[in-house]
């Protein structure tokens, strides 16, 4: 299995700090334990370093997890370098 880092933004309205840990638990308990979350001017984006047998698997696994805890995917983003070629 090989490494692979992107991010997934998550459309939301600005929450408070209560609502951050709120979704913290419910993406741990979804399975985004190798996520950190960070603001973003849409909502938030989720920082995978997730390891999976492919690239594809890797952001397929993770758009499942994500809306398993009850979230809406925008969009992936990934740095060109992190692009298997």
């Amino acid at each position: 299995m090989s490494s692979y880092r992107f991010s997934v933004i998550v459309p939301m309205p600005q929450i408070s700090q209560d609502e951050i840990l709120d979704a913290t638990d419910a993406l741990g308990n979804a399975g985004c334990t190798d996520a950190s979350i960070r603001g973003h001017s849409e909502g938030m984006a989720l920082l995978f370093e997730r390891y999976a047998n492919s690239f594809d698997s890797a952001l397929s696994s993770a758009v499942f997890d994500i809306e398993c805890a009850g979230y809406r995917v925008s969009r992936i983003e990934v740095e060109r370098e992190a692009i298997p070629s």
